[in-house]
């Protein structure tokens, strides 16, 4: 019976860890011709308004770079077809979770298991506007939420995880 407990245990963590970083969500102009966009920039005035660190706005920017470069988009520094911007925001979020999967205290081997555990955390959203440059028009928005930014020490990998599921369906394929 333990080696149940044990087995139950390893899966559920594998499948907890494989979850994606984000609740991701994203829409588009489903007008746009996206195959004619091969240049971006950043909305300067939008970044200088960012509400995040330095450490975390170099993860946010580079993060983004190395997805539109992966997709065969250029970075320029002026006449670009698309302009970036990037909104973040935070709150606190309350996290309950009811461990009560084992057997009562006169159970199996006479073990309880199991209990209620409250956690609180810092719940981060990332909304990563794409602007069509020439008709100055949102042609794509992507946003992910709930990322969990409690751990400081995981957001190094956590923030560039996060951007690449939010751009994952950037461009958007045309439907065939």
């Amino acid at each position: 019976m333990k080696i149940v407990h044990f087995a139950f245990i390893v899966l559920l963590s594998l499948f907890v860890t494989s979850c994606s970083t984000v609740q991701v969500s994203t829409d588009y102009d489903r007008s746009a011709n996206f195959s004619t966009y091969k240049t971006y920039s950043y909305h300067e005035k939008g970044l200088d308004k960012l509400k995040v660190n330095d450490l975390d706005k170099r993860r946010l920017l580079t993060a983004i770079d190395t997805q539109m470069a992966a997709k065969g988009f250029t970075k320029v520094s002026s006449d670009a077809d698309l302009v970036v911007n990037v909104l973040t925001s935070t709150k606190e979020k309350i996290s309950v979770s009811n461990n009560n999967w084992g057997y009562g205290p006169y159970g199996y081997y006479g073990g309880y298991y199991g209990g209620t555990n409250v956690s609180q955390y810092q719940a981060g959203t990332i909304v990563i506007d794409i602007i069509d440059d020439k008709k100055n028009v949102l042609v794509w928005q992507g946003v992910g939420a709930d990322l969990n930014l409690s751990n400081i020490s995981a957001k190094a990998e956590r923030i560039p995880k996060a951007v690449e599921e939010i751009l994952a369906k950037f461009p958007p394929q045309p439907k065939k």
